[in-house]
């Protein structure tokens, strides 16, 4: 199948969030390890929930052959199929924006594979120095990252967040930011050390403002990190609930904030502790992040 086809079936992997702000450019997801162009392209078209149809022609189990690149145990979950689909569900490891395409190769060092024309070409970035990671007060060297965020907020100037495995509620992290266009990557400061927790979106506005969400776990969140001056400081976000979610039964977890220039909405998933039903509420912001309101 020509890419020109398999990418006629692409679908954003946020459909929900589409629906709420049809206007935002959205990340999409996958994973792979083999720099070869047809496993690049097999993990962006799952990621981009390709139709059923197209899948079978192609004739693999791609979530299946995803999991497969991680060089894991079984009992490892970066290898299991449902814990790699609930990462492209929540916008990790890719992105695509019109013809533009990022994908996060987890290797050590890790590699960006790039594309300007819908997958026909690509080209390839590493990130230097993401072979080594100071995680758990150790030094660790070939890493493999278990997660990752990439993003583009202009032509050339973009986002990359890596991050490790969880252990008792801490995940290590990287940030990097680029630009030129994804060639070259430089590491900024990041929250790690003032705040360890899960991280479950991530994304930058401008090479200025970027935010960090985590899932609940001291308090009811929801748990935002922010930087305004491109990493050097970070800050926790004060988030004014509406007087609705003002309540101890709820619980909040943000997601990946989504950016059309000045513009921007945050999905935060809210779950009712007393009745285990979820949804979620979405904050704005006219000015590239710097103020928020869950009034449009």
């Amino acid at each position: 199948m020509k890419s020109e086809s398999l990418f006629e079936a692409i679908g954003f992997a946020d459909d929900e969030l589409l629906a709420r702000s049809e206007h935002y450019d959205c990340p999409a997801t996958a994973a792979r390890k083999v720099p070869k162009t047809m496993l690049i392209m097999a993990a962006v078209i799952a990621a981009l929930a390709i139709t059923a149809a197209a899948v079978s022609s192609i004739g693999i189990d791609i979530i299946d052959w995803i999991a497969s690149a991680f060089s894991q145990t079984s009992s490892d979950n970066a290898t299991d199929s449902n814990y790699i689909k609930s990462q492209l569900d929540e916008g990790q490891w890719a992105y695509l924006s019109g013809n533009n395409i990022a994908v996060i190769v987890p290797e050590s060092p890790v590699k960006i594979l790039l594309s300007s024309d819908s997958g026909k070409t690509w080209k390839q970035s590493k990130v230097s120095g993401s072979d080594k990671m100071e995680a758990f007060g150790d030094l660790h060297e070939d890493i493999q990252y278990k997660g990752g965020y990439i993003g583009f907020y202009s032509k050339t100037g973009g986002y990359l967040i890596l991050t490790a495995d969880v252990a008792m509620n801490n995940q290590p992290m990287r940030i990097y930011l680029t630009s030129d266009g994804g060639e070259t990557w430089v590491e900024i400061g990041n929250p790690y050390k003032a705040h360890a927790s899960v991280i479950s979106g991530a994304s930058f506005a401008s090479k200025t403002t970027g935010f960090i969400s985590y899932r609940y776990y001291e308090d009811a969140g929801p748990d935002i990190w922010w930087t305004s001056d491109g990493g050097a400081s970070w800050s926790k976000l004060v988030v004014n609930l509406p007087a609705e979610y003002q309540f101890e039964q709820f619980r909040f977890t943000p997601r990946t904030p989504a950016f059309k220039g000045q513009e921007g909405i945050y999905p935060i998933s809210v779950l009712n502790s007393d009745t285990g039903a979820e949804t979620t509420v979405d904050m704005y912001s006219q000015d590239g992040g710097l103020t928020w309101s869950f009034d449009r």
